[in-house]
């Protein structure tokens, strides 16, 4: 059996506060099962499921974990979790009554029209296969109403926003950034990460600006690169286009992620954290935000990336033989 995983991402935003529910299959050699994790603002949950327990059918977009049912018009939760946090105790995390205090999660949640993007997120990369992760982007915004009861609190959504994204592969990449931000009248995502690719790595990027129902997207099939890379900061350059994405502080909840199949590994989201978001077209300032309830998801734990575009053919050897080769493929942008 190789080596695999698959999820989904959803991300809900109301007045009575975030939360992000995540339905995924995990399987390996040494095991294989599908769990649902959720984060809000409070806490961070686990719950470990048989392999069994998982159905999909990804042409009407229905996926299933025991009674718990994922779908593009809305999900229905109903199963107990455990912290993921509790005392860094990895059994913890298995969703067994047995590992320490359960919590009840129970609620249904109905979504809008999904605004989706004009092609896959990847472009042409969808079609390589062999890679390590393969992102996706559902819904760039929707609407959200329904309740979810978390132990003892509610949050409820009465025209909230909603975000749906989902990654497939074998392991999330070694070095990452990731944010997603409502806007007024749509929403911002961007995400780069250190590629591993036939026996090289590159820096890639994919992300979007939503707003007033115009999609503009960036990426590095269409020339974008990633000019810094920080656990604090993104900045990425695509022809006239400079992004700059800031966090100030850091924080957040603990999350499990997969590695080789299983969910071995942790990393750090923050659900709603403050960050500045800024996108220029030459001197035109076309968004600049400063928020407090933007998500964000990062590990950089290799070293800073830098730009390396003046870097002379020797450093840029010198650089592949290390860690990273970056690949930027020449394309006209988007817009």
């Amino acid at each position: 059996m190789s080596d695999y995983f698959y999820g989904w991402y959803y991300r809900c935003q109301g007045a009575d506060g975030i939360l992000a529910v995540i339905p995924a299959v995990h399987l390996s050699e040494g095991k294989s099962s599908c769990s649902i994790q959720m984060i809000t603002q409070a806490v961070s949950l686990y719950r470990e499921f048989p392999a069994e327990s998982f159905r999909i059918n990804r042409k009407r977009g229905i996926l299933q974990i025991g009674e718990n049912l994922f779908t593009k018009k809305g999900i229905r939760l109903d199963f107990q979790a455990s912290s993921v946090e509790k005392g860094g105790n990895e059994n913890a995390c298995s969703g067994d009554s047995h590992s320490g205090e359960s919590i009840t999660v129970r609620g249904t949640l109905r979504f809008g029209r999904f605004a989706e993007p004009k092609y896959d997120i990847m472009g042409p990369f969808a079609l390589i296969s062999g890679m390590e992760c393969r992102h996706a982007v559902y819904s760039m915004r929707h609407t959200v109403n329904g309740a979810v009861s978390i132990g003892k609190e509610q949050i409820r959504f009465e025209n909230g926003a909603g975000y749906m994204e989902g990654d497939s592969g074998t392991s999330f990449p070694g070095k990452y950034v990731w944010t997603q931000h409502f806007l007024t009248e749509g929403s911002f995502m961007l995400a780069a990460a250190s590629i591993p690719l036939a026996g090289m790595h590159f820096t890639g990027t994919v992300g979007f600006l939503f707003y007033k129902n115009r999609e503009y997207r960036f990426a590095t099939y269409l020339g974008a690169s990633v000019t810094r890379m920080r656990e604090n900061e993104l900045m990425i350059r695509q022809g006239r286009f400079r992004i700059r994405v800031r966090f100030p502080e850091q924080g957040g909840r603990m999350l499990k992620a997969p590695e080789c199949g299983q969910m071995t590994r942790r990393v750090r989201e923050n659900i709603a954290c403050r960050a500045e978001y800024t996108v220029m077209y030459g001197r035109r300032v076309l968004l600049h935000t400063v928020t407090g309830q933007a998500a964000s998801e990062c590990d950089t734990k290799e070293e800073n990336n830098e730009d390396n575009s003046n870097h002379s053919g020797k450093d840029k050897r010198k650089i592949f033989e290390g860690r990273h080769r970056r690949i930027q493929q020449a394309a006209e942008p988007l817009l």
